[in-house]
């Protein structure tokens, strides 16, 4: 009898502090803190991104996917690598010594050209300025970096351009 008394006294006060706990649990915001995140907006849609974040759902709407975490990641375009007129490459990947980029357009563009490590560094940072249409290829020593995953982020000054280009150095 004294057992099953002490029992419910247990379960008592459990259920009692079931509630209690409550106020002082951890509460968890829809904000993300990350090394690396990135905003691009224009007058008609805005566009943000964090690197390393867990895709939860994928919904598809030609001619994007969405897919949709904590936070929406990512919005790609489908098989076509021109904005504008213009293009961008940057191969090979994974890369072991050298990447190259290669950029290409109709009108006169300045770029910004940043590799990123995975905590946020910028580890290389170039400026390339054309003033009519224009091809231009080079070649970025990447041998002096740690094995990994690199970003390499190209974007215009006019801010048409914004392109994200995740690789691995082995």
């Amino acid at each position: 009898m004294l057992c099953n008394m002490i029992k419910g006294t247990k379960i008592l006060l459990f259920l009692l502090i079931i509630p209690l706990t409550g106020v002082f649990s951890q509460q968890l915001s829809h904000q993300v803190l990350v090394p690396l995140a990135g905003v691009v907006s224009d007058a008609t849609i805005s566009y943000s991104q964090t690197v390393g974040e867990t895709a939860v759902q994928i919904i598809s709407c030609s001619p994007y996917i969405f897919t949709q975490g904590f936070q929406q990641p990512r919005m790609q375009k489908e098989a076509e690598d021109t904005i504008n007129g213009s293009g961008i490459r940057v191969y090979p990947n994974p890369v072991s010594d050298y990447v190259y980029i290669e950029l290409e357009g109709d009108e006169a563009r300045t770029f910004k050209i940043e590799i990123v490590n995975i905590t946020g560094t910028i580890v290389y940072s170039a400026n390339r300025v054309f003033y009519e249409q224009f091809w231009y290829k080079e070649q970025y020593d990447v041998g002096y970096l740690i094995r990994g995953f690199y970003l390499i982020r190209i974007s215009s000054e006019d801010r048409i351009i914004n392109r994200i280009f995740k690789i691995e150095k082995i």
